[in-house]
């Protein structure tokens, strides 16, 4: 990529291979600690940085951080314990409905659901037996004198599994939340029959008109690189090379109104720095459909975080 090629919006996006082991990650996190936000918790972790391109200097000076929810995507076995035991619990209830639906057991009938409860296979289920893989990544602005959230981008497993099952192609669904903006984004990579890599679009409202996104990866490419079409016409590129699991990409917009929108490039800034997690999302899909489809649903574990994504705002208290 020619750095000296005149763009309204570039940004480099560096993805840590390995976040954990990185000499800055450390730093980097004691920094995210002091932010004003409750975005950052104590289960976040340093997975990458961004850089700005100064079109006057021609230098790149980094401008965020990039955070990872490591207890939903790589949780520990505490974790994957605590999930199981929610999943048990509920189970255990549904069992003792079905003996009586309300009130306290009589002595027979707390054995007979002790027996149903040996005999349950949901019961029987340890860690290795459930999936609950979940994607999300913060964006963190750190050149200025606080650091403060700019937005995140998270997976939506429940709309992922429908998607694929009736599309029969692991269809991989995101929604970006920005700060100070009622209106979430969701994006959703498309079918194409005779398409493939792969194809997402949205739609982004920018409080004056909603413009409509196309994001196409291209068919030869060291990484997943994006062509981004808004309203039908190129504005850009999401120019990814993608190292073992992290990837490195540039974000290059060309002069357009939304090459000047920081939502928009903020949008773009999370959208390319989650493409190198976009494998390990599919195997999770492909996981979660396998369970589904031999009907242990149960396996599949939705937090209660992704739920209230989908509720209804208009619906009566």
């Amino acid at each position: 990529m020619d750095l000296k090629t005149q763009v309204e919006s570039n940004r480099y996006i560096d993805m840590w291979a390995m976040p954990g082991a990185h000499p800055a990650n450390i730093e980097l996190l004691q920094k995210l600690k002091t932010a004003d936000s409750n975005h950052f918790n104590k289960n976040m972790d340093v997975v990458g940085t961004v850089s700005e391109l100064d079109s006057e200097s021609n230098k790149w000076a980094k401008s965020h951080l990039i955070g990872l929810r490591t207890d939903i995507w790589k949780p520990n076995e505490q974790e994957m314990a605590s999930s199981l035991r929610c999943v048990k619990k509920r189970r255990r209830q549904e069992l003792k409905k079905r003996i009586k639906k309300s009130g306290r057991l009589s002595g027979g009938q707390n054995e007979t659901l002790q027996n149903k409860v040996e005999e349950d296979t949901i019961m029987q289920m340890d860690c290795g037996d459930i999936e609950q893989r979940r994607l999300v990544l913060k964006l963190f602005k750190t050149s200025t004198a606080r650091t403060r959230w700019c937005g995140t981008i998270e997976g939506v497993t429940t709309t992922e599994i429908h998607n694929s099952i009736g599309s029969n192609r692991r269809l991989i669904s995101l929604v970006v939340v920005l700060p100070r903006v009622k209106i979430v984004t969701p994006i959703q990579q498309n079918h194409r029959t005779f398409r493939w890599p792969a194809v997402f679009s949205f739609c982004y409202y920018d409080t004056e008109r909603m413009w409509h996104i196309t994001l196409k990866q291209r068919w030869v490419s060291f990484g997943p690189d994006f062509d981004v079409f808004v309203d039908g016409q190129e504005i850009g590129l999401l120019d990814s090379k993608l190292i073992s699991f992290g990837s490195d990409s540039y974000v290059n917009l060309d002069s357009h109104p939304l090459a000047n929108d920081t939502g928009f490039i903020d949008l773009m800034t999370l959208f390319a720095a989650s493409s190198g997690y976009h494998r390990a999302i599919r195997k999770s899909i492909r996981c979660r459909i396998e369970a589904i489809e031999n009907g242990e649903s149960h396996r599949h574990i939705i937090e209660d975080e992704e739920l209230k994504m989908r509720y209804n705002g208009r619906a009566a208290a």
